[in-house]
């Protein structure tokens, strides 16, 4: 029954999780202002779907030099490695800002997109 809410909810088990929590990622760094936004938009955007998930913060500069999820705008949420707002993925692992039209992604427009993969 619980893989029928999930799968009903949008999500699908992560290879190797064994039907387990799925987890998103929220990229960011100190500094960037819209990173704690988005992570919370993120958390509270999980709980209203009521996915099995889990997020977890990486702070990019914290990331290896050559890992490629440092060359994500921040602040960036990848869902199974893409990016939920369907920006491609880097091609170097340059840092840099990311910005919104109209500003950090409400929980709303989080929950639409999550709802819908």
């Amino acid at each position: 029954m619980l893989a029928a809410a999930l799968a009903a909810a949008g999500c699908a088990a992560m290879p190797g999780t064994g039907g387990g929590v799925r987890t998103i990622e929220v990229l960011g760094f100190t500094g960037c202002p819209n990173t704690p936004t988005i992570l919370a938009n993120t958390r509270m955007a999980i709980a209203r779907l009521g996915q099995n998930a889990s997020v977890a913060y990486i702070d990019q500069e914290r990331l290896p030099e050559g890992d490629t999820r440092r060359g994500w705008p921040t602040p960036t949420v990848l869902v199974d490695g893409r990016d939920l707002f369907g920006m491609p993925a880097p091609t170097s692992a340059e840092m840099g800002c990311r910005k919104y039209p109209g500003g950090a992604p409400s929980v709303d427009e989080i929950a639409e997109r999550l709802g819908s993969r």
